[in-house]
């Protein structure tokens, strides 16, 4: 693959986007995949390639698209859209993992990249008070897919309907009539079906009179919030801390959760943190919850450490000793907190999954969780 001039992302070619580059080699440095022995990536040396109009040589779908290189670049070049532009080349040419491949077959058939039956994915609906949902709302609910399915994290699911609910917010949600927010697609390099995905949400959304989206998923809120402008659809994206932070201010959301005496941690997902620069408002809700100490860990914020589950790869096998997610516990655990916080399903998946192989003392929940836990 080369850098051509024909693929071009937010206007500019690869060549347009990789000129930038003054070869500093800080992204390279600042790749968490480059904490392991086995797989590594180079963006210094991708970005040199496109520059001489040599092949790339590097596998696109290595990378976690947690946008850490993008940070510390000091010339601000768009990495990641290379990335991105580099696996569409990839897509079109047949060379995408397969694994990636089926994620795509299984958006299309059942509306999420796992294949779980459409028909299921308003289940996490039972057993919780539906009072403040109505059938049209200005505010509507996403909840994503893995949020809707896995057993685990629809306690998170219901955590935040538990809280809007208290707050007295009325809104609506798509049942099963939700699909996949296109996030998955786009990881695979798909443009067209990609397209076809986000203008049917579009209207959906439109259907149902939304304005303002809440997200439980920081990759529903990025790719909601950022992506589907460029399709006509622009909404009012909030991912759920940012929503019950502001129903904080306003003195429509009273926490009173109450804990005995732990100390706490909390992990920035990339794509809320990062992408998004929401950092403050998941510390101000933790914040207010009494009983607990909010000690941070060394990368935090800006320089937080991926978990490991960005890009596509939550949906593909990475070996044990190089997930990102061994890194961040062990990070954890040496703040001495009982409980680690996030507020991304992935990272939640990745953390307990690390914990199974590390058999720590240590608690990972969501913020909804901590919140409205009794």
């Amino acid at each position: 693959m080369t850098g051509g001039e024909i693929l071009m992302m937010n206007g500019k070619t690869m060549l347009e986007i990789a000129t930038l580059c003054y070869q500093c080699g800080t992204c390279t440095a600042s790749c968490p995949l480059n904490l392991f022995n086995g797989t590594r990536i180079n963006p210094r040396r991708i970005m040199r390639s496109i520059q001489l109009g040599l092949p790339t040589d590097v596998d696109p779908f290595l990378c976690m698209m947690c946008m850490a290189c993008e940070a510390s670049c000091p010339r601000g070049v768009r990495i990641l859209d290379v990335i991105r532009l580099l696996r569409v080349e990839a897509y079109q040419a047949n060379k995408a993992p397969q694994r990636l491949v089926q994620v795509l077959w299984n958006v299309y058939e059942e509306g999420n990249p796992w294949g779980y039956p459409a028909k299921d994915r308003g289940k996490w609906l039972e057993g919780i008070r539906t009072d403040n949902i109505r059938e049209k709302a200005k505010t509507l609910l996403y909840v994503g897919c893995i949020s809707s399915y896995d057993i685990r994290l629809q306690r998170v699911v219901k955590a935040v309907v538990e809280l809007l609910v208290k707050s007295n917010v009325e809104f609506t949600i798509l049942g099963d009539r939700e699909r996949c927010c296109g996030d998955s697609v786009m990881n695979v390099g798909e443009t067209g079906f990609l397209e076809e995905l986000i203008q049917d949400n579009i209207k959906l959304f439109r259907e149902k009179e939304a304005e303002t989206i809440i997200t439980i998923s920081p990759h529903c809120y990025q790719m909601i919030k950022n992506t589907y402008p460029s399709y006509g659809g622009r909404f009012q994206v909030m991912h759920y801390t940012e929503y019950l932070a502001k129903l904080l201010d306003e003195n429509k959301l009273h926490i009173d959760t109450r804990y005995e005496n732990n100390r706490i941690t909390y992990h920035d997902p990339c794509y809320l943190g990062r992408y998004s620069g929401v950092f403050e408002e998941p510390r101000k809700l933790m914040e207010h919850v009494k009983g607990v100490e909010l000690v941070e860990m060394p990368m935090s914020r800006w320089l937080t450490l991926c978990c490991g589950g960005g890009g596509g790869k939550i949906f593909m096998e990475t070996k044990p000793e190089e997930r990102p997610a061994n890194i961040r516990i062990k990070q954890a655990v040496e703040t001495q907190a009982e409980i680690l916080v996030t507020s991304c399903p992935y990272c939640i998946i990745n953390f307990e999954d690390s914990l199974k192989l590390q058999r720590v003392g240590l608690k990972v929940m969501d913020v909804a969780e901590l919140l409205a836990a009794r």
